[in-house]
């Protein structure tokens, strides 16, 4: 990682920015003692933040196009792998608001696209001060990307904090008030010496959660492939459950979740198996109470379509399925960006799950525009819209002096 140079700063000035260096450090380095909460997409954000990745371009510039009609989007490049003329060469040939992207290098051993889940986790305390946790990211082909949470807070300058635990954004949904959704078979999978009261005392610890609800099991399309088919010869490909693949916060009150429509039953028995996980937790999430003690308001949304695809297990043919779905969507101020299926050689039920979705979001999110975005891309890949975004509160607090500039706006 490569931290820009001090600026020149002319003798004159020099003793009076020393001056409000020292206090800036000073209270850069404050962070109230009080568990922080973790912020929540749907609450007030300062940019989205997304990293480039060639292998997936023609996703991301049309999902950085739409974010930037209204809002900002950070716009992270590994050097290792790519440069800003090209990015931005690229950006500039679409629809994108280049007035409001702005570029940030860092350099990491390898390419890697999904920030929700090595990113850095933003805490909030009721002075409103923001602060960052970093966990342990429990990918060991990308170990390194542990280290991007401190990386973007030193840059920030944000006080930082490290959990050792695993945890991934994914993994995890808040509703920003002290309440967490889990799932148990990823938490204990990744976390496997610590027990459900240790990570419990963890998330307490780094996010001031006082309400945890521990969902079963994800989608079966999330299934871990090395757990072998979850139906005859058909297998999932996915992270063994995220809960941001089928269950999401709208608000602090509302909880959607996917549901399976009685005309999916006909079409393929996998449908059943999706509909039997959703169901149990939609069970246990109807007699879950937020942090309060209050009772949820539990919205369904349409189970995105389910494609097949052939494949090998060694010298095996197998079929798998990609993690399609719409609530992994990504959230801005102005706009919520759903994911859509409908292709030219589509059948025609996909066009009309797209639709339901849409207008289902539309009623959700009353006050934001609706955008859509083809994510099966990034679902054969085992994520989605969600996975490659990340949102960075709005700075609440009085702004400070930087001494160093850490964004390149894009021109």
């Amino acid at each position: 990682m490569r931290n820009l140079p001090l600026p020149l700063v002319p003798f004159t000035r020099f003793s009076a920015l020393i001056l409000l260096a020292i206090g800036y450090l000073l209270s850069a380095c404050h962070f109230s003692s009080e568990p922080a909460a973790p912020f929540a997409d749907f609450e007030e954000q300062e940019s989205t933040m997304i990293c480039w990745n060639e292998k997936h371009k023609y996703v991301l510039i049309s999902l950085i196009s739409q974010i930037s009609q209204h809002d900002q989007v950070h716009l992270f490049y590994n050097e290792n792998y790519h440069v800003p003329g090209t990015i931005i060469a690229q950006l500039a040939g679409s629809r994108a608001n280049l007035d409001h992207i702005y570029l940030t290098p860092f350099r990491l051993d390898k390419d890697n696209i999904w920030i929700r889940d090595y990113g850095p986790a933003f805490i909030q305390d009721s002075h409103d001060e923001t602060g960052t946790v970093g966990f342990a990211y429990p990918h060991l082909e990308f170990t390194d990307y542990q280290n991007f949470g401190h990386f973007f807070s030193d840059r920030a300058k944000l006080p930082f904090q490290r959990s050792h635990m695993y945890s991934v954004g994914g993994g995890r949904e808040v509703n920003g008030q002290g309440t967490i959704i889990l799932i148990e078979g990823f938490e204990k999978v990744i976390n496997p010496d610590m027990s459900k009261a240790e990570i419990e005392a963890e998330y307490q610890r780094q996010f001031g959660q006082t309400r945890v609800i521990w969902l079963k099991k994800g989608i079966p399309q999330d299934d871990f492939m090395g757990y072998g088919p979850v139906l005859d010869n058909i297998y999932g490909h996915g992270t063994n459950w995220h809960v941001d693949e089928f269950c999401r916060f709208a608000d602090a009150q509302t909880i959607l979740l996917a549901e399976v429509s009685s005309e999916d039953f006909a079409r393929h028995p996998f449908y059943q198996l999706i509909h039997d996980r959703l169901e149990e937790s939609y069970q246990i999430l109807k007699q879950s109470t937020d942090q309060d003690g209050q009772p949820f308001r539990i919205i369904r949304v349409p189970q995105a379509p389910v494609f097949f695809a052939a494949g090998h297990i060694d010298t095996t043919s197998i079929l798998y399925t990609p993690v399609t779905s719409y609530l992994n969507f990504a959230l801005t101020n102005k706009s919520v960006i759903v994911p859509t299926y409908h292709a030219d050689d589509a059948p025609e039920y996909v066009r009309r799950k797209d639709e339901a979705a849409i207008e289902k979001f539309q009623e959700i999110f009353p006050n934001r525009e609706v955008l859509t975005v083809p994510a099966l891309e990034l679902n054969y890949d085992g994520g989605g819209l969600h996975c490659v975004t990340l949102s960075k509160p709005k700075k609440r607090f009085k702004k400070r002096l930087s001494l160093v500039s850490d964004r390149r706006k894009v021109s």
